[in-house]
């Protein structure tokens, strides 16, 4: 058996032990009663004599394994700090997961569980719970996610640093119990309806800790009333917004640490550049279906510290005017399916440190506008280092470098 890159007898007493898609299989009659970790990144071992000889693990980790139902004795080993099974086909987990009880992190990333059993709100010790996918089904360019629903108590879970995604549709209850969470980090919750605003507004005043969130309604139509928030967690550093928006949430402008800012489905009347571009720390800005208007404006100054901008779906916009002093770190720019968009932002040839310019599924006549030497808008697009284009052809995405 080889184990890291070194090969070991069966009586040898291994603590680690980490097996890759070129390890041998481990064989049946293999003990390793001192084991603490175990990883697997296999997915073709089947791993079938199962874990029942490794009591004292700490770390198991089976990401991709062939496994289609939750291993009944995987419950128990008690000592276990971290249980991943990301990848794999397991759709539930058992009531008896309660045993774990010293369970640190759970990852069921990319899993089929789509809902958790009650046992797991006696696992107090956790401090991340992790489980979200992806999926195209009705979306083109940006992927859907799907979580998980959890069972009332889920607010006993006073360690939790790491929570998503988290599936409310209903659950009213659900909604306020998260704000029981007060030391969680990062936080996703989706299918949100409209009239949960006021208890999301109360669960996200008390999370005072959170950097990250990540919230989605039910339906892309479904607004999110997110102004009566009156003390945002003031050290949000990533913010996902997928709902409707009567307006921009004031609030947002006030965060001196965010870096990351999504807003999807938004269809915000004002140009939401001018709300933004004082920020102080952001450096990704995305706006996709997130803005109804014509025109983007970005003042002398603003976006100081900006290095990618995403502009998707804008289906009225007609132009975008970046002044001159405005984004002067900007490294990439993504223009995605704005259909009416006349020409590349004015000002473009001022911004002298973008190297990516990626054109999605533009109109055939917006591209002739930049193409070398012809196309009459060149010139301010001459600096920068790489310009994707990307289009459909025949059912397939094509990428095509323009420059």
């Amino acid at each position: 058996m080889i184990a890291n890159g070194t090969r070991i007898s069966k009586n040898e007493k291994v603590r680690r032990l980490s097996i890759h898609e070129n390890s041998e299989e481990v064989q049946s009659d293999m003990r390793f009663p001192y084991l603490w970790s175990f990883l697997l990144f296999s997915s073709h071992h089947s791993f079938e004599h199962g874990f029942r000889n490794y009591k004292l693990l700490r770390v198991l980790n089976l990401d991709r394994a062939h496994f289609y139902s939750f291993l009944p004795e995987l419950v128990e080993l008690i000592h276990l700090r971290y249980l991943s099974l990301r990848w794999t086909m397991i759709r539930e987990l058992p009531e008896s997961i309660r045993k774990l009880k010293y369970l640190e992190i759970l990852d069921l990333k990319r899993s089929n569980v789509s809902s958790l059993p009650s046992g797991i709100t006696q696992l107090t010790c956790l401090c991340q719970l992790r489980n979200y996918r992806h999926s195209f089904h009705s979306a083109l360019f940006f992927p859907e996610t799907h979580g998980m629903r959890v069972p009332s108590g889920i607010g006993r879970l006073t360690s939790l640093q790491k929570l998503g995604s988290v599936e409310v549709n209903e659950d009213y209850e659900s909604v306020r119990e998260l704000g029981k969470l007060t030391q969680l980090r990062r936080l996703g919750i989706l299918k949100l309806r409209e009239d949960q605003g006021m208890d999301l507004c109360y669960t996200l005043e008390r999370l005072k800790h959170l950097t990250a969130m990540y919230l989605v309604s039910l339906n892309k139509t479904d607004f999110l009333q997110l102004d009566s928030i009156s003390s945002p967690p003031k050290y949000l550093q990533c913010i996902y917004l997928k709902c409707s928006l009567s307006a921009l949430p004031g609030w947002i402008a006030s965060l001196q640490y965010i870096s990351k800012l999504v807003l999807q489905y938004s269809n915000l009347k004002s140009d939401p550049l001018k709300a933004l571009q004082k920020l102080p720390s952001l450096v990704v800005l995305e706006l996709r279906q997130a803005y109804a208007g014509e025109e983007l404006w970005c003042d002398p100054g603003g976006f100081s510290k900006l290095k990618k901008l995403g502009l998707h779906e804008l289906e009225r916009l007609q132009r975008i005017r970046i002044a001159k002093g405005s984004m002067p770190g900007l490294e990439r720019l993504d223009i995605t399916a704005c259909t009416v968009l006349e020409t590349v932002p004015d000002g473009i040839e001022n911004l002298k440190k973008i190297e990516d310019l990626v054109l999605w599924h533009m109109p055939s006549t917006f591209i002739k506008t930049v193409e070398r030497c012809r196309g009459e808008d060149f010139w301010r697009v001459q600096h920068i280092t790489t310009i994707t284009c990307i289009y459909e052809s025949q059912g397939r995405w094509v990428s095509e470098t323009l420059l």
